[in-house]
Parts: C-alpha cells; structure tokens; sequence
C-alpha cells in the first residue's frame, strides 16, 4: 500500500521565474534552486508504479481498466484531463495492458478530490505574479473478481504555477496548462 504523506513538486519553467524574484540566499531562492535541481534529476527516475510495488502491478494482476475520475471541485473538466493522462501512461507503459472494465483483472478509479490556489509571488502589491495551483488526487486500484482493493493513495498531491495574463482568457488557458503539467508529471 503507498504511503499516506503528500508530495509536493513543480518541474515548470516558471520556477525560473520564481526564482528570479528571489534574492539570492533567501529561503525562497533556496527552495526554488532545489527544486530546479530535482527537475533534473526526475527524468532518470524508474518509471511508473504503484507506490511500494516495485514497478510489478500489486496482486500480481495482468491487465487494468481506468474508470474516468470523478470530479469534487468546481474546476469544469479536470477530471478528463487526469483521466486521460492516466490511461496515455498505462498504454506507453506497456506492461500492464489496458482492456474494458469486463475484461480487466483489476480497475483504477478515484476522483480529483480538491483543488486549491494560493499566490506564488507578486508583481506589485495589489497585483498577483504567479499562481500555484495544488492539485489533490484520492486514487485506488480494486481487484474486478472480489473488489479486494489492492493499492490506495487518498492523498496524493501535486503543484505547478502559472502567469496571471492581462486578461481572464489567457490566464485560463495557462490555468489549464499548469493542469496539463501536473497531470503529465504525476502520471510519469
């Protein structure tokens, strides 16, 4: 079973520009410079596996269905967008073939379970730079045959930034990018 404890990173271009805004050797600059640094090194990572598996697929099953996630926030749509990353990786992936929910071992469900949006950094006083934006998933895998949950993580949590653009449009579509960008990333 993973672990309960939530994990936090931003591999994103925006961290330069986080950074940035940071004088050099405050906390801030600290935190943004490690966090560049393990941007780096999480391509070399081992690929994707459930949490205390070892890259084997708990229960020992040989296929998986992916039910669409179920959406507890009032983001419109943020449900397809981790639903389809999700279900991308698994086919990438190739060790564990995607088939119907009648013909899986075992089926991957959960829902996007909050959304939260905090200021990253600031352009003047009243107006606001960058944005993060958290993202917390509640996912489990259950064996089809006997509904044995087989893996659990109820708090798994993500974050990415984005500009606020001059106009609301612009600040939605890199909203959605910065969605785009965690989901890649907790899926890889």
């Amino acid at each position: 079973m993973g672990t309960q404890k939530d994990l936090y990173f931003a591999p994103s271009p925006s961290l330069r520009i986080f950074a940035s805004f940071c004088s050099p050797g405050s906390f801030c600059h600290r935190v943004a410079l490690a966090a560049c640094i393990l941007a780096l090194l999480a391509p070399f990572g081992c690929g994707y596996h459930f949490a205390g598996t070892g890259g084997q697929a708990p229960g020992d099953i040989q296929s998986i269905a992916v039910n669409v996630l179920g959406n507890q926030t009032a983001e419109i749509g943020i449900e397809t967008i981790f639903t389809n990353a999700i279900l991308n990786e698994f086919i990438r992936w190739k060790r564990l073939p995607v088939k119907p929910l009648n013909e899986a071992e075992a089926v991957l469900g959960g829902s996007v379970a909050r959304i939260k949006t905090q200021t990253a950094s600031h352009l003047t006083r009243s107006r606001t730079l960058e944005t993060r934006v958290i993202v917390t998933l509640s996912l489990s895998l259950t064996r089809v045959d006997t509904d044995e949950v087989l893996w659990q993580n109820k708090k798994l949590s993500y974050f990415d930034e984005y500009v606020e653009a001059e106009n609301a449009l612009n600040t939605n579509r890199l909203r959605r990018e910065a969605f785009r960008r965690i989901a890649e990333f907790f899926v890889r």
